[in-house]
């Protein structure tokens, strides 16, 4: 815990500007701040082994501002969408989109989708698989992830508003 300690304390006025420049808003600087704090804390046995512990902070400072304003992304709402059955989740009712979606993205984007997240493998099983590094599986499921977005929006009209998928278009 000591050394943890004594990097948090070398880093953490260089962790707390960066983010603080980066967010431009003090509260979110200190939330993402105590984020990589408690992160550091669970790790701490794991983190005394690091060879450069700061490193490590930077890193995961940088991975959860990125998570953060990830959170933060709002989407348009897109006007004359006709309205959801509300007996059914909207994320239950936006599946029956999916088989007309997915032969629709890229071949390499489908696959890490159906296995990541329709088959819920995890990221560094897919990445060892398909010899991967875990950063690459990583950016490739984010690419994914948009392009899977990019046409739910065109293909089911889909809108969203700060909780989440609000409306879309039913398969025809």
């Amino acid at each position: 815990m000591k050394c943890l300690m004594k990097a948090w304390d070398e880093s953490e006025s260089l962790l707390y500007n960066w983010l603080l420049k980066q967010t431009q808003n003090q509260h979110e600087t200190e939330d993402v701040m105590q984020e990589v704090f408690l992160k550091a804390i669970r790790n701490s046995e794991r983190f005394c082994s690091l060879k450069d512990g700061k490193s490590w902070l930077f890193k995961v400072t940088k991975n959860q501002f990125i998570d953060h304003w990830r959170r933060k992304i709002d989407i348009e709402d897109i006007d004359d969408l006709e309205a959801i059955d509300n007996s059914l989740p909207v994320m239950e009712q936006l599946q029956s989109c999916l088989p007309r979606i997915l032969p629709k993205l890229s071949s390499h984007h489908r696959h890490v989708i159906e296995f990541c997240d329709l088959n819920g493998m995890a990221q560094a099983q897919y990445a060892k698989q398909n010899g991967l590094s875990l950063t690459a599986t990583k950016a490739r499921l984010r690419r994914a992830r948009i392009e899977l977005k990019q046409i739910l929006v065109t293909e089911c009209q889909v809108s969203q508003n700060t909780t989440g998928v609000c409306h879309f278009k039913r398969a025809q």
